[in-house]
């Protein structure tokens, strides 16, 4: 499998268990704490862009989010494609961290500069995308693995 093609898989892969996680901590703590429909918000709630009629379900937000997390991935290649070959769990608790801080950087500077940021609680939010980051890390790279050492 092409080099590329593992990064999209891989990412995909971590994404969709970021998002379950995500699912499951809102429905617990009875917020909204889903990327994608938080993302579906922003747009919603931004003057220059199209409204979205359904914000839980628009594939806007979703398909922001999961090329994200292709970028996450693709990231993690160009950084420490040492880690993607020879993973261990120390390694992607790190890397998992580090996205996490770094989702959490964008996604206050997102909030800071939009007019009219959707409100949850952000405290909740911001310990939830450090977990989701983990998560994340924690099933993308183990994914990239199994899909083959070797560039092609």
């Amino acid at each position: 499998m092409k080099t590329i093609e593992k990064i999209v898989v891989a990412g995909i892969v971590g994404t969709t268990f970021m998002t379950l996680y995500s699912y499951l901590k809102a429905k617990k703590e009875r917020q909204e704490y889903v990327e994608p429909v938080m993302l579906n918000k922003l747009i919603d709630n931004s003057g220059n862009l199209p409204e979205i009629d359904d914000n839980d379900s628009n594939a806007s937000g979703y398909v922001l989010h999961y090329a994200t997390g292709i970028g996450f991935m693709a990231a993690y290649y160009l950084l420490w494609e040492k880690a993607l070959v020879k993973p261990t769990l120390f390694k992607v608790l790190v890397i998992g961290a580090l996205s996490g801080a770094a989702g959490i950087a964008v996604w206050k500077f997102m909030f800071a500069q939009h007019d009219n940021a959707p409100r949850n609680y952000r405290q909740g939010y911001y310990r939830q995308l450090f977990t989701a980051h983990v998560i994340f890390t924690l099933f993308a790279i183990p994914t990239y693995k199994l899909l083959g050492s070797g560039k092609e």
